[in-house]
């Protein structure tokens, strides 16, 4: 293994890769800057004289984690009302900084307008928090609960037909957006998580036809089938949530090049009537998208709130994924799969030599039990250590 360049060397007892190699043991990674140089045998590795070398072969070492569907809302634990916005602000400052500690290296935020100044501050590194995409607000149809005045941490902009829909997108995409989140379902009523379709195929269209145009992707929050149906004939590359779907309907995503995020976490985890009941239809629906072949990542729709703390929690949903998929399956969607799913950045992902340098480590094989993932003992971001716990390296 060549020594150039070489600042950092990190020895795993065992390597996930993310390639799909089987595990790797005694595997030297050695990193320059921000980026992995090469990766070799432990037994290959020669001198390190000069370079620092962080032993982890007591750990499984593999790719950060990934949530793709969070909002930085900065709300508090029971909080009803928001505080200010400074005052928000700096509670998803420390939130952001616990998701990294647990693990996450890189999340995408589908609404709030923090995240933008969270993703802005960490560009210059003044922030340590995981790699943010960011959408800011909502595009949505003229009716329904979006558009019910909110508390001032959210925002949902009207389209108003194929027009309005190209000109929203260009206002995003010159407002910095990395992703543009349309609402094409709703409830009756306050009830947001509905399958009411709020946008035509055509308004559906125009923002992706806009949104590709200029290089952005486009999430869907779509529940129910025609939404759905609506949103996978309109071009959308993530659904988000995606449950109450018919036979039919889960063949037709199955055959297009959208993803499913399922986010099962922010209603497995409320105890009310109505949210295990909806946690079912999310399994249901889980078990009938896998069985006819739909692509899954992993992201859990957590707030910030007293059921969906920003942090370890944040792995339960590959956990929860998991009681459909493979572990192996489940662990890809929160970790390589869900960066295919990202779809524009192959630097990240998996461990490999001219990868940005994102790893963790934990103490266990995470195929054989996931809950490993919710004890993080090793975090490296683009080659910066953000943490390693005493001890975290024996064996």
């Amino acid at each position: 293994m060549s020594e150039s360049r070489a600042h950092t060397v990190v020895l795993a007892g065992h390597l996930l890769d993310g390639t799909g190699a089987p595990p790797q043991p005694d595997v030297a990674l050695r990193i320059a800057g921000e980026r992995i140089e090469c990766c070799g045998p432990v037994a290959e590795l020669g001198s390190t004289r000069g370079i620092d070398v962080i032993d982890l072969r007591g750990l499984w070492v593999l790719p950060g984690l990934i949530d793709s569907h969070i909002h930085f809302w900065g709300l508090s634990p029971g909080e009803v009302t928001p505080a200010d916005f400074q005052s928000r602000l700096e509670t998803a400052r420390q939130q952001a900084r616990n998701l990294l500690h647990a693990g996450f290296t890189t999340v995408r935020d589908l609404g709030s307008p923090i995240a933008p100044c969270l993703r802005d501050a960490n560009a210059t590194g003044a922030l340590e928090t995981p790699r943010i995409l960011a959408a800011q607000v909502g595009l949505t149809g003229a009716r329904g609960p979006w558009l019910i005045p909110q508390p001032t941490w959210w925002e949902a902009r009207v389209l108003r037909g194929v027009a309005s829909a190209r000109e929203e997108v260009q206002r995003l995409h010159d407002e910095g957006v990395d992703v543009v989140k349309i609402g094409a379902s709703t409830g009756p009523r306050a009830e947001g998580f509905g399958d009411i379709p709020t946008l035509t195929v055509d308004e559906i269209r125009a923002v992706c036809d806009a949104a590709h145009g200029l290089g952005l992707p486009v999430a869907a929050h779509a529940i129910g089938s025609e939404a759905v149906r609506r949103c996978v004939i309109g071009g959308v590359d993530t659904i988000e949530h995606g449950y109450r779907l018919s036979d039919e309907v889960c063949e037709l995503v199955a055959a297009s090049d959208a993803w499913i995020v399922p986010t099962l976490r922010t209603r497995a985890a409320r105890p009310t009537p109505e949210a295990q009941a909806t946690s079912r239809e999310q399994m249901d629906t889980l078990r009938r998208g896998a069985a006819a072949g739909i692509r899954y990542a992993a992201g859990t729709d957590s707030v910030g709130d007293e059921h969906t703390l920003h942090g370890s929690g944040n792995a339960v949903e590959i956990e929860l994924m998991s009681r459909v998929l493979s572990p192996s399956n489940a662990l890809a969607a929160g970790t390589w799969d869900a960066v295919r799913m990202l779809g524009p950045d192959s630097e990240l992902g998996t461990l490999e030599a001219g990868k940005f340098a994102d790893l963790i480590g934990v103490r266990g094989d995470p195929r054989r039990d996931l809950s490993v993932l919710q004890r993080v003992e090793f975090v490296m971001r683009s080659g910066r250590l953000v943490r390693h716990d005493a001890g975290a390296g024996d064996r």
